[in-house]
């Protein structure tokens, strides 16, 4: 097998990889999609989890500033009120009907 083949076949055998992965990423995302939008439960689960996330990034934030790393605290601070803050404009501004 020629330097050639050898690169065509690696080509061939990752393009095939790439179809694979785009068809089960768009299977994912038409299945997110039904999900959050045909069950109210999934929607609150969804949104508990994200809201768990961001007090989980202040409770680190505040067990990191009590260590001494100032830097690694603020971040998390700051990451988690961005989160906060946007799922209250959200929920302010976005209205399901």
């Amino acid at each position: 097998m020629t330097e050639r083949e050898l690169d065509q076949k690696i080509e061939e055998a990752a393009a095939g990889f790439e179809r694979r992965v785009e068809a089960a990423a768009d299977h994912l995302d038409r299945a997110v999609n039904q999900a959050w939008n045909g069950s109210r439960l999934f929607r609150r689960a969804a949104r508990g989890a994200s809201l768990a996330a961001e007090g989980s990034l202040f409770l680190f934030a505040w067990h990191l500033a009590g260590r001494g790393h100032r830097t690694g605290a603020a971040w998390c601070a700051g990451l988690g009120a961005v989160s906060l803050a946007a799922h209250v404009l959200i929920g302010l501004c976005v209205r399901k009907e």
